[in-house]
């Protein structure tokens, strides 16, 4: 028996569409239901029909035809690509039956007609919307063809029911029954627990509240992490700086003691001491900005991008050596500020800092995309070999020896962060001895952290 089923619900075809592809499983499941009642309903009006005359009928005979060639339709394809075309031949077959029965039933008086709205709703729940509309210029067609041939010529009758008035209203009282049935069962599928999308949406939603859920502890969790996490930094950086300033003010009470009696070797190493001193104090702070670049977000405001460059450039203090060229285009921005001139300042600084050239030379342009802008700062320094163009962009990593120039290795890590926390992306351009081009992408609108969550509260 339940292989007689399995042959009968063609469930080798079913099984065979992607389980994901929720749409063409839906649409296999109400061919499955249209093409049984098509069926039935065609064998009971030809066999009515037969019943009715005493002497042969031929359309009786081309009712069972169509019947089991809408049959003989879904039994007939094997393939999944196949579907679209047997969809259309049995709609348009069902379609006939109904136009066809209707001429010995009343024309368009005949209340079975009202099975083209049945059709119809499948033709768009089977072959979209485009298909739809063909199947409802089908049945407005039809519709008025059977209005003039009922009116206007002697192409319908009522003889299926030999005139009885009684037999026509009974007729009439069970299609409609029958095909409020038919719309309603197709309609309640759609929203039942058996619709294989409402399934999965469902198993989905519950997947996705559970998943809600974790992520809101989890979110809890880590937000009592994250100022766990600050106040020890906080802690470790007050402690580690207290004895790199004691050995700070030792060192210079040591000098002051001492007057001209330091050698020079000795001045040097008390000036070697201090520098290493600061050093270490500036890369706590460094790992302190690190640490919390990603959490330092301010509201979005509107600005130009050329005035921040500006801005920026004074707060950093311009050279006179430094010749900054700012492109035309520079958008107006609505984003946070602050995380976006912190960026700048880092590059601009950078730029300057490990230029080697006697004219340093800045230019800042932009490429206006649909999703963002792609900013650009270039110099003529030394540049960049290609194998560490990734590596400057890791903590604490510099190219150059810190006693030549003075750098935390943290600058561009936390630039990264912040681009890549924005929603973004930082690379670099360079050749060697041909400066470099630092590029980073700068989205429109900042990146959804939690799409989880938010789908999760869309299907709640």
């Amino acid at each position: 028996m339940k292989k007689l089923l399995s042959i009968l619900f063609r469930k080798d075809l079913y099984e065979s569409i992607p389980y994901d592809d929720l749409i063409s499983r839906q649409r296999f499941t109400l061919f499955r239901i249209f093409t049984y009642t098509a069926f039935i309903a065609s064998v009971s009006t030809a066999i009515q029909i037969l019943a009715a005359f005493e002497e042969t009928n031929i359309l009786s005979f081309i009712l069972l035809a169509l019947a089991f060639a809408i049959l003989a339709t879904f039994f007939a394809v094997k393939d999944q690509s196949k579907l679209t075309t047997a969809y259309i031949v049995s709609l348009i077959t069902g379609f006939s039956v109904v136009h066809i029965q209707a001429y010995n039933a009343g024309g368009l008086l005949n209340t079975g007609t009202m099975y083209i709205c049945a059709i119809i709703m499948t033709a768009f729940m089977l072959l979209g919307t485009k298909g739809g509309k063909w199947f409802t210029l089908l049945g407005i067609i039809s519709v008025i063809f059977l209005f003039y041939a009922s009116e206007f010529t002697t192409w319908t009758t009522y003889d299926l029911f030999k005139n009885d008035i009684h037999l026509i209203h009974q007729d009439a009282l069970t299609t409609f029954i029958l095909a409020l049935f038919l719309v309603a069962a197709q309609s309640n599928y759609l929203h039942s627990g058996k619709n294989v999308i409402i399934e999965r949406i469902t198993d989905q939603k519950d997947q996705l509240e559970i998943s809600n859920l974790k992520l809101q502890e989890y979110t809890v969790h880590l937000e009592r992490k994250n100022n766990e996490l600050d106040k020890f930094a906080s802690i470790v950086s007050h402690d580690l700086k207290a004895p790199l300033r004691a050995i700070g003010n030792l060192t210079g009470w040591i000098e002051e003691d001492a007057g001209d009696t330091l050698t020079p070797e000795v001045r040097t190493n008390f000036d070697m001491i201090k520098q290493r001193v600061k050093r270490m104090e500036d890369l706590i702070n460094a790992i302190l900005d690190y640490s919390r670049a990603d959490r330092r977000a301010s509201d979005d405001v509107k600005f130009n991008a050329k005035d921040l460059l500006e801005e920026t450039m004074e707060f950093i203090g311009k050279p006179e050596n430094v010749n900054l060229e700012i492109g035309p285009g520079m958008p107006e921005i609505v984003t946070d500020k602050t995380r976006l001139s912190q960026v700048f300042s880092n590059l601009i600084g950078n730029a300057i800092k490990y230029n080697d050239k006697e004219i340093k030379e800045i230019k800042i342009s932009v490429n206006d995309q649909p999703e963002g802008w792609t900013f650009s700062v270039k110099d003529n320094g030394p540049g960049i070999e290609s194998q560490y163009h990734e590596k400057i962009f890791v903590i604490f990593q510099t190219l150059n020896r810190r006693d030549d120039v003075e750098s935390t290795g943290v600058g561009l890590a936390i630039v990264k962060k912040i681009i890549e926390d924005q929603g973004g992306k930082i690379w670099v351009e360079s050749e060697l001895g041909k400066g470099s081009d630092f590029r980073f992408f700068w989205p429109r609108a900042k990146k959804q952290k939690d799409s989880v969550l938010i789908a999760a509260t869309i299907l709640v």
